[in-house]
Formats: C-alpha cells, sequence, structure tokens
C-alpha cells in the first residue's frame, strides 16, 4: 500500500464521519441515538489512526504533528487537563468510560482529539476546506431536514410528540447548537463562494439550519446566536478600517439588531412573540426566572464543588457525584425528576466542578489562542476579513450557547472541525486562503510500505475495534434483548440477563444497573399478580443482588446502586422471609445516606425502615431534619404522621398539620392521595394543611 492512497483512506473517514449524526438504531440499543454513533465514529477514527501510522512509518518527518499554539491549546484541554482530572478524580472509571448513555469518557474525547489531528494534517488549502466543510453543510441539513419533517410530524422518530424536534440527535439541545453552527458554516461558505448556483443552496441550506435551531426551542443557542452574530458584525467593522461606508452599515446593522431583539423583549408576553420557537422562550426568561429554577441549583452546587476541589476538580463526568454529596434539599421543590444531575448544564460551572482551575483556564484558553490565531492571521494577509469576522462569531456564538447547555457527541465533531479549520488556515506558512498549490510532498506519492507493518498495525486496529466498540455494541444489544424479554417472557429472562453480562464491555456497570431497575419493576408486578413461581422471583433477585454489589466496588460514590440494592434487599427479605436482608437494606440506605446526606429521598426511605425495625425515634429524627432542611415538601409531613400513627402516638398527629400549615408546605396530588389512603376519615388540620 502507497501513501497516497494512505492519505485518500484519512480524508475519506473524514467525510464519512461527518454523517454519523444521522446514524440512529431504535430497535437494537437501549440508547440509540448515542451508542451507534459514538461506535461508529470511534471505529472510522481508530482506522485513520492506523493509516496514520503507517505514514509516519514512511515518512516521520513529514507526517509528524505540527505543534501550533492552538493545538497546544487542544492538547491542555482535550488531553492534559481532561487526563488529569480523570485519574485524580472521585472516579477514575466513570470520567475514563462515562455510562452509555452519554459515552464521552476519556477514551472517546481521545478520538475527537485524533480527528482534530488528522483534520488539521490532511486538509490545508482553502479548496480542500471549502469541499469538507461542504459535505459537512450537507450531512448537517440532512439532520435539519428530519427536525422539520418531525415538526408536522412530532411524533417521528420516537420523539413523542414533542413541540421540540429533536432529530436524529435525540434531543432538542443537541439539535440548536447543531442548526447554530450550520447557520455560520453556511455564512462562511456563501461569502467566500463565487460561484451563484452553490451560494444558492448556501442559503437554502441555512434556512433548515434556522429553522432546526428555532424549533429546537434551545434558549442557548438563540443567545448564542445573537452573541455570534453580534461578534460577528463587530469584527467586521473593526477589520474594515479603509472603508468607512462599510463599516458605518455594519454599525448601522447592530443598531437594528439590538431595536429588534428590544422590541421583542417589550413585547415578549403577547401571543405573537411568546408563541415564536426558541425565541419566545429566550426573551420571556428574566433572571429571577433563571435563579428560581434547577438549573441554578445545579449551578450553585458546582461552585460548592469546585471550592472542595479547585485544582483538578471532581474529573470529568463526576459531576453526579459532586452534586448527590452536595445534594441540597431546595431540589426537591422542582420535583423528584429535577433532584437528579449529571452535569451542571453550564460549561464554565460544569467545568470548574470536574477540572478545576486548571480545566476551566484551559478550555477558555481554546478560545482566546482561536482568535488570536485569527487575527494575526488576517494581519499577515493569510486569511480574509471574512474567515476572520465570521470564525470569531462562531467561537463567540459557541461559547455562549454552551453557558446554559453542555458539549455532545456532535457538538464535538463540529467543534473540533471548526478548531482544526482555524488551525490550519492561520498557522501554515505556505497556505492562504484560496491558494490550491501543495507543496508539502518531500517524498514520492507511490511510496510504499511494507506488508508486514500493514498486516501489524490492521491486526492491532481490528484488536482495537473489536474489543472496545463491537463489544460494547453487542453488550447493548444483549442488554436491550434482556430487558426486552423480563417485560414480555419473565421465565426466560435470567439466561438472557446472563448473556448481557457476560458479553465483555467497559460499560458492565451500566449494564448491570439497567438489569435490576428493569427487573426489580417486573418482579414486584409478577409478585402481585402471582405470574411466576417464586423459584423464578428467586433465581432473578440472587443474580441481580450479586450483579449489583459489584457495581458499589467499581463505583462506591454512586448512590442510586445502594438505593437499587436497597430495593432489592427489602424483596429478598419478603420473597425469602429473611431478616438478615431487612438490615442490609438498611446499610445500604445509611451507605447512600453517607454520599448524599441531605437527599429526602433516601431519608424518607431510611426513616420508614427504621420505623419497620422498631427504631421509631430515629425514623422522627430523620423526618424533622428533612422540614428543618427544607420545610416546603409535604411529603415529610404525612410521613412524620404516618410514623406517629403506626407507633400508637395520634396525639402529636394535629401538630404536624398544624407545623405544614404554619411553613406553607406543598402537597401534590400524589401527597394528597396518600394522605387520604392512610387517614381516611381526615383530620381538619390535615384538610387545612393539604388543601393548598
Amino acid at each position: 500500500m502507497n501513501r497516497k492512497k494512505l492519505e485518500f483512506v484519512i480524508k475519506a473517514l473524514i467525510y464519512v464521519s461527518f454523517f454519523v449524526p444521522l446514524i440512529v438504531i431504535p430497535s437494537s440499543f437501549i440508547f440509540p441515538f448515542i451508542v451507534p454513533k459514538i461506535v461508529v465514529f470511534r471505529s472510522l477514527v481508530e482506522i485513520m489512526l492506523g493509516a496514520y501510522i503507517l505514514l509516519l512509518i514512511i515518512n516521520w518527518q513529514e507526517y509528524k504533528p505540527r505543534f501550533t499554539p492552538l493545538t497546544a491549546a487542544v492538547v491542555a484541554f482535550y488531553v492534559i487537563s481532561f487526563g488529569i482530572s480523570t485519574f485524580v478524580g472521585a472516579d477514575a472509571y466513570h470520567s475514563f468510560w462515562d455510562n452509555h448513555e452519554r459515552m464521552l469518557g476519556f477514551y472517546t474525547i481521545l478520538h475527537y482529539f485524533v480527528f482534530y489531528l488528522l483534520a488539521s494534517q490532511f486538509f490545508k488549502t482553502w479548496t480542500d476546506w471549502k469541499w469538507l466543510l461542504r459535505v459537512l453543510l450537507l450531512a448537517g441539513s440532512l439532520v435539519m431536514f428530519v427536525g422539520a419533517l418531525q415538526i408536522a410530524n412530532p411524533d417521528l422518530l420516537l420523539n413523542g410528540g414533542s413541540g421540540r424536534v429533536g432529530s436524529t440527535l435525540g434531543n432538542p439541545i443537541y439539535v440548536g447548537g447543531y442548526g447554530l453552527f450550520l447557520l455560520f458554516l453556511a455564512f462562511l461558505l456563501f461569502v467566500k463562494d463565487k460561484n451563484r448556483i452553490w451560494q444558492g443552496i448556501y442559503l437554502f441550506l441555512m434556512f433548515f439550519a434556522f429553522l432546526g435551531l428555532l424549533y429546537s426551542g434551545t434558549r442557548g443557542a438563540v443567545l448564542g446566536l445573537l452573541a455570534g452574530v453580534g461578534a460577528c458584525i463587530f469584527t467586521y467593522a473593526l477589520a474594515l478600517r479603509g472603508h468607512p461606508k462599510t463599516r458605518y452599515s455594519l454599525f448601522g446593522l447592530m443598531i437594528l439588531v439590538v431595536l429588534i431583539v428590544g422590541l421583542l423583549y417589550n413585547y415578549r408576553k403577547t401571543d405573537f412573540v411568546s408563541n415564536m420557537p426558541a425565541v419566545g422562550r429566550a426573551v420571556n426568561t428574566s433572571w429571577t426566572d433563571v435563579k428560581a429554577t434547577p438549573r441554578w441549583v445545579a449551578w450553585e452546587i458546582a461552585w460548592e464543588s469546585f471550592l472542595q476541589r479547585p485544582f483538578f476538580g471532581w474529573g470529568p463526568n463526576n459531576y453526579f457525584y459532586a452534586f448527590n454529596y452536595n445534594y441540597t434539599a431546595r431540589s426537591l421543590d422542582f420535583g423528584y425528576s429535577e433532584t437528579w444531575f449529571d452535569n451542571a448544564h453550564n460549561i464554565v460551572m460544569n467545568t470548574l466542578a470536574v477540572q478545576g482551575a486548571v480545566g476551566f483556564l484551559t478550555y477558555f484558553a481554546l478560545f482566546i489562542v482561536a482568535a488570536i490565531a485569527l487575527i494575526q492571521a488576517y494581519r499577515r494577509e493569510r486569511i480574509d476579513v471574512h474567515l476572520l469576522a465570521i470564525g470569531c462569531g462562531f467561537l463567540a456564538a459557541h461559547f455562549v450557547s454552551n453557558l446554559t447547555v453542555f458539549e455532545n457527541i456532535t457538538s464535538y465533531l463540529y467543534f473540533m472541525c471548526w478548531l482544526a479549520m482555524i488551525n490550519q488556515l492561520t498557522t501554515d506558512k505556505e497556505q492562504i486562503a484560496g491558494n490550491e498549490k501543495n507543496k508539502n510532498y518531500k517524498t514520492e506519492p507511490n511510496e510504499r510500505i511494507s506488508l508486514g507493518a500493514v498486516c501489524t498495525v490492521g491486526l492491532l486496529t481490528f484488536i482495537v475495534i473489536l474489543i472496545f466498540n463491537i463489544q460494547p455494541a453487542r453488550a447493548n444489544m444483549a442488554t436491550l434483548d434482556a430487558i426486552k424479554t423480563l417485560s414480555l417472557n419473565p421465565s426466560a429472562s435470567l439466561e438472557k440477563m446472563k448473556i448481557a453480562v457476560s458479553v465483555g464491555s467497559p460499560h458492565i456497570d451500566d449494564i448491570r444497573s439497567d438489569l435490576s431497575r428493569s427487573a426489580v419493576q417486573m418482579l414486584y408486578a409478577a409478585e402481585k399478580q402471582k405470574s411466576l413461581n417464586n423459584e423464578i422471583i428467586k433465581s432473578v433477585l440472587d443474580f441481580c443482588y450479586a450483579e449489583l454489589n459489584k457495581n458499589t466496588i467499581l463505583h462506591p460514590l454512586d448512590v442510586r446502586n445502594y438505593l437499587n440494592l436497597y430495593q432489592l434487599a427489602q424483596f429478598k427479605a419478603y420473597i425469602e422471609n429473611n431478616q438478615l436482608y431487612v438490615q442490609e437494606s438498611e446499610n445500604y440506605l445509611r451507605q447512600a445516606l453517607v454520599n448524599s446526606p441531605h437527599r429526602q429521598q433516601i431519608i424518607y426511605a431510611l426513616a420508614m425502615l427504621d420505623t419497620q425495625i422498631n427504631k421509631p425515634d430515629e425514623a422522627v429524627s430523620l423526618l424533622l431534619q428533612t422540614i428543618a432542611d427544607n420545610p416546603r415538601p409535604g411529603e415529610g409531613y404525612w410521613r412524620l404522621a404516618y410514623i406517629y400513627q403506626l407507633t400508637g402516638q395520634p396525639e402529636k398527629i394535629p401538630s404536624v398539620w398544624t407545623l405544614a400549615d404554619k411553613n406553607k408546605a406543598v402537597f401534590t396530588d400524589q401527597d394528597k392521595d396518600y394522605i387520604n389512603q392512610i387517614f381516611p376519615n381526615g383530620t381538619s388540620t390535615a384538610a387545612a394543611a393539604t388543601k393548598k
């Protein structure tokens, strides 16, 4: 194989990688929008890397990476900071692999870094980049087109009837960010390409990008667009000092944008504005509104977590542990669904929490170094004003949009591509935008490499793909098959579960958790309906119990494992009539409480268990603690009243409702249903407290 063919392989696979966001396989994977994309992308990059290694063997001097200032910034954040925080954080295993719902551990991040290096290395001239960006725009527009179809058919592609489109990405937030990028990409190609036909195509595709951004309903993308447009206009105005008329026009355009935003904000309560997709949500969100959201709580916890580990943080993907440990009881005001956060939904706060000050500084440096590279290249006439202004504009847009969201598998792809383009077109002295000549070749294009080297590198590449991509994909599919069997044919589920855990995967922890949660739901239903004999129930319980205990060794800080084990132990105690499991269930809850001291969900369960094992005073003390931590949730009150009833202290129950009324406690409909079941005759104080 000669080097020309190897270069072709790398370039072709980079083109192919842009179509990865289109991959969705709903019937085969637990997370069909994530797992197949990551598996394919990592495999593509690993094949590229194998070809690149062969090129390095042919001629190291020619193909070795060039560490420019921007590349150094990329290495500093994505390799050094990410790597150090991974191995010194709270859970190195989780940081390295992440879960199979996101799959953005350090291992995957290294693939995006390799993608950046190879794109920088093998696309040299503006002509190279123009064709690459055209393909990227086409692939992204297909994603936007699917989103447009979901506007007419909200149930299309597992969108669940939502008014916000998720397209092939499965999340409106991801669609909004992608649409934002495609707008800047299409505009860059439009202003730099003089071909009328292509310009028409770019304008048409800009429409789909804008449509995707709007109907994603993502406020962060709208704010990013405003910031990006402002930065773009401002940069144009500063750069075009010798064109006063153009500068005045640009400043006029900026004033017009400000006026439009001002009008939208002033009339934000009207039906016309409030019903505008994304825009209505954005202009109707005030600072006071933000501070009254669960995300604000998550940001506060992120800051507290940063102060606890200020240098390298808790470790990438470990915000979940930080959030649990610093959990504030106020979170329950927003409902149980808002008490679990695995990301701070703010790139700055999340980075501070999981990668510390080092991570934040190196992340911020990415944008500063990239902007400086554009400015210096413009001054030296290596790039034109369009690449300068639009390049800086998207950097500002991406940073601002991420202040309310987070990076994902698609955003890493287009952001790395954008950085690679800036890196190549601004630092290669022989490359001026529009120059189509390539003078870097120093060896014969047909120079060949030995068959032995090709076979060795090929075999190693295949082994890596097999172990780290194919096997996890097989395990994920086997897990979905086991979960389906639990629902359709519970008696045959145990063998399917054993198969799922036997297929090697770095995400074996997630497989155990998913199987255990599904099994608990099935077993409770089966026992209630008496549809399974006890031997089958016991065998499934024993399997899940043993497997989930392995997770506590791998992830001793994960609260969810202990809560799941608590449920399993309680069920085993009931099925086997063995009180030893009651004691074990208490131990699991107390360990969970160590990892999340103020989480009401744990305390409520522990209080009821303490009542069950004749520790009523401890149970009362625990519930009074939850009320002191946050007096608003009504659940703490009715549980306290229930314990008084169970322990023969009915005279204390009225004081509970009086306290609830005094504290203006909020009782959900579910709370009221429980109260009606527990106290069917009711009390006047209970009625007064729960009528709110």
